[in-house]
């Protein structure tokens, strides 16, 4: 692909965020469900063109409501027919792994945490607090019509961080039919962009939280 082709594609918002910078920037999505297969068509329809995404699942009809999928896609693993509908809508050879990360390698840039437990969390937040090879950690969560989106610098927020974190029988279990929307989810992606923005311009110190409740139309952003 040539840069003036690149420019061409990305010119209605190149002077939004500095495409040249995505482009290369190293970003990690953990997960390639729900958050993490739109989060995935969103940041290469910004311009990001070095994204590596992890998951051993495979594609259910379950799914099709709120992941980025479709129904000929059943049966297959998310992550190869992800990256075969990235490359068919944006022409990126996205990297993908079909199992779970262990964060023993490419464990750098932006690390996006679309995973679904607690312990799935804690285990890939002991590989990201203090590396300095990670820019960025954002760690989504969604329950039925609200969703958290937590913004971590990895070298000064951990504690803010870590006061976030429960064991899973904690959490509150919702009805297997409330559990996820497809405006959530959209949401939680778009928010998820929007952090990596902010992290290029400004960078993120400690802990930063974006609340979203879509049963008031309550939107927060605070500095943990």
């Amino acid at each position: 692909m040539s840069d003036e082709v690149v420019e061409e594609r990305y010119q209605r918002h190149s002077d939004m965020i500095d495409v040249a910078r995505l482009k290369t920037l190293p970003i990690r999505i953990i997960g390639a469900g729900s958050v993490g297969s739109f989060t995935c068509l969103s940041l290469t329809k910004m311009g990001a063109h070095n994204v590596k995404v992890w998951d051993d699942d495979m594609i259910d009809e379950v799914n099709i409501s709120n992941q980025f999928y479709r129904m000929e896609d059943i049966g297959d693993y998310k992550v190869e027919a992800l990256q075969k509908m990235i490359m068919d809508f944006e022409g990126i050879p996205i990297e993908t792994e079909n199992k779970l990360y262990d964060g023993t390698i490419n464990c750098d840039g932006i690390i996006i945490m679309a995973v679904d437990n607690m312990l799935a969390r804690k285990r890939i937040w002991e590989k990201v607090k203090g590396n300095d090879k990670v820019s960025l950690l954002i760690d989504p969560r969604m329950g039925g019509k609200t969703a958290r989106i937590y913004l971590v610098n990895p070298l000064n927020g951990i504690k803010q961080y870590e006061d976030t974190l429960y064991d899973d029988d904690e959490s509150v279990e919702e009805r297997c039919t409330e559990r996820t929307i497809i405006y959530n989810v959209l949401g939680i992606s778009s928010m998820v962009c929007k952090g990596i923005e902010n992290w290029m311009k400004d960078g993120i110190e400690g802990c930063e939280e974006i609340l979203l409740d879509y049963q008031t139309f309550y939107l927060s952003h605070t500095k943990r």
